[in-house]
């Protein structure tokens, strides 16, 4: 995949957490344990590591990430 802000090549991986990822558009503090309205869960896992396919970029430092909805 080639990186939508410098056009470099990325490499294939997957973002992986001890933990769940979540998009939010604000900050939250301490755990979080439930989604709450506009939250978007990143990573699935059914007893495994969390995790997502992943794209990233060395020359721009930034990461695409695929997700599903559940």
């Amino acid at each position: 995949m080639l990186c939508p802000w410098c056009d470099q090549e990325m490499k294939e991986g997957f973002l992986q957490s001890s933990r769940g990822v979540i998009f939010s558009e604000e900050v939250k503090e301490g755990f979080v344990l439930a989604l709450r309205e506009g939250d978007v869960k990143l990573t699935k896992h059914l007893w495994s590591t969390p995790r997502a396919p992943a794209w990233h970029c060395a020359g721009c430092r930034r990461v695409v990430v695929e997700y599903e909805d559940g």
